[in-house]
Formats: C-alpha cells, sequence, structure tokens
C-alpha cells in the first residue's frame, strides 16, 4: 500500500522570518544547505542568479559512489526548488545540477573540492566568468 507523506516544515533558521531581504549569497547558503540533506550528497557549491522575482541556480555536487546519479540529481532539484520558493517566495526557473565528482566506498570522509559560492549580481544572466572566482 503506498501512501502519502506529509511534507516537513522547512527547519532552516533563515526560513523564520520571511520579511527578511533575501540576497543571492543568503539564497546560495540556503540551497547548499538543502541538497546537503539529500542522501549520498556529500558536498556542494552553488552559484545564484537573480533577476527580479526570479532565481536560477547551479548547483556543483559531489556524492557517493554508485548513487543512481539521474535520480539524485532529481531529488536535489525539488528539494532546492521548493526550499527556495518556501523560504524567499521567489520563483526557481532553473535549478541545473551538475555532478563534479563521486566519493569512493575507501575514501574517508573530507571536505570536497570547490564547495565556494560564486554569486551573481541581479540581471546577470549571461554566463560569463565572474571577474576574482
Amino acid at each position: 500500500m503506498t501512501r502519502i507523506l506529509p511534507r516537513r516544515a522547512v527547519s532552516a533558521p533563515e526560513c523564520a522570518t520571511p520579511a527578511q531581504r533575501w540576497t543571492a549569497e543568503r539564497i546560495a547558503r540556503l540551497v547548499e544547505d538543502a541538497a546537503r540533506g539529500t542522501p549520498a550528497t556529500i558536498g556542494t557549491g552553488a552559484t545564484v542568479r537573480l533577476h527580479g522575482g526570479a532565481a536560477r541556480i547551479d548547483l556543483d555536487l559531489v556524492v557517493d559512489h554508485g548513487t543512481h546519479l539521474a535520480a539524485a540529481a532529481q531529488t536535489v532539484r525539488r528539494r532546492v526548488a521548493a526550499r527556495i520558493e518556501a523560504c524567499t517566495g521567489l520563483a526557481v526557473e532553473a535549478v541545473t545540477v551538475t555532478v563534479v565528482d563521486l566519493r569512493l566506498p575507501d575514501q574517508a570522509p573530507t571536505t570536497p573540492p570547490s564547495t565556494s559560492r560564486r554569486v551573481r549580481p541581479d540581471g546577470d544572466l549571461s554566463g560569463r566568468p565572474m571577474a576574482g572566482g
């Protein structure tokens, strides 16, 4: 028998006051937090681009070896979009997930390579590399 589970409440402290001004930097932290909560996802790095009332998100992931990548990416996409829309009220136009590394079973858990946040100012949807990053 299949039943629908109720959605869990968002527990991030950033969601506590929706009237706060949401910067791209804060949204990137929220994206990374949501992605890290997904099983088999070890590390993340997020780029958030804001344009008006919408966000586009690029997310780099490190996942456990043996994980079904398409399923993991879809789960992360849904989780991130739902979290951002619920906490910020912004529409999420796209969540692009890139698996940048796999953690092999014999590797000790370490800080993933590339967990830096890259933030674009409002309106910059060009995809050009950022200066200094």
